[in-house]
C-alpha cells in the first residue's frame, strides 16, 4: 500500500474544519482561530485545500459560511445569468458562484478527468 504524503496534514486540517463547523454558532471568533490555522497549515506545508472546504470559508474575514449562521445564500441572475451568492453576514463580503443548468461550472478537481489514480 503507498503512503500519501502530507496524511498527517490533511487529518489536522479535517480534523480543525470540523471543529470550526460546529463551534460557528456558539463562538464566531474561536471559529475564524480555526480556519486561520486551516488555511496557515495548508499554506505551510503546501497542501491543496479541497475546493468545497474553501468554498465554506470566507476569504476577507475567514469566517465559517454556514447559512442561516454565519452566511446568506440567494440565487441571483444578471443578464440571463444565473448565480449562487453567498454573504457573510460578520463582514459582509459576497461570493458568486456560477449556476447555469445546461454549463458544466465544476471545478477541475471534482471532473472525472482529474483522477489519475486512487489510493485505498
Amino acid at each position: 500500500m503507498r503512503k500519501v504524503q502530507g496524511n498527517d496534514t490533511f487529518q489536522r486540517i479535517n480534523f480543525l474544519y470540523q471543529l470550526s463547523k460546529e463551534v460557528v454558532e456558539k463562538n464566531p471568533a474561536l471559529s475564524v482561530y480555526y480556519d486561520n490555522l486551516v488555511i496557515n497549515i495548508a499554506k505551510k506545508s503546501v497542501l491543496k485545500i479541497h475546493p468545497d472546504i474553501k468554498r465554506q470559508i470566507c476569504k476577507k474575514c475567514r469566517c465559517m459560511l454556514v447559512d442561516k449562521k454565519s452566511s446568506e445564500i440567494k440565487l441571483k441572475t444578471k443578464n440571463k445569468l444565473k448565480f449562487i451568492s453567498l454573504k457573510c453576514t460578520v463582514c459582509g463580503y459576497e461570493r458568486r458562484f456560477p449556476a447555469d443548468k445546461n454549463k458544466d461550472h465544476r471545478v477541475w478537481l471534482e471532473k472525472p478527468e482529474a483522477v489519475v489514480e486512487i489510493i485505498t
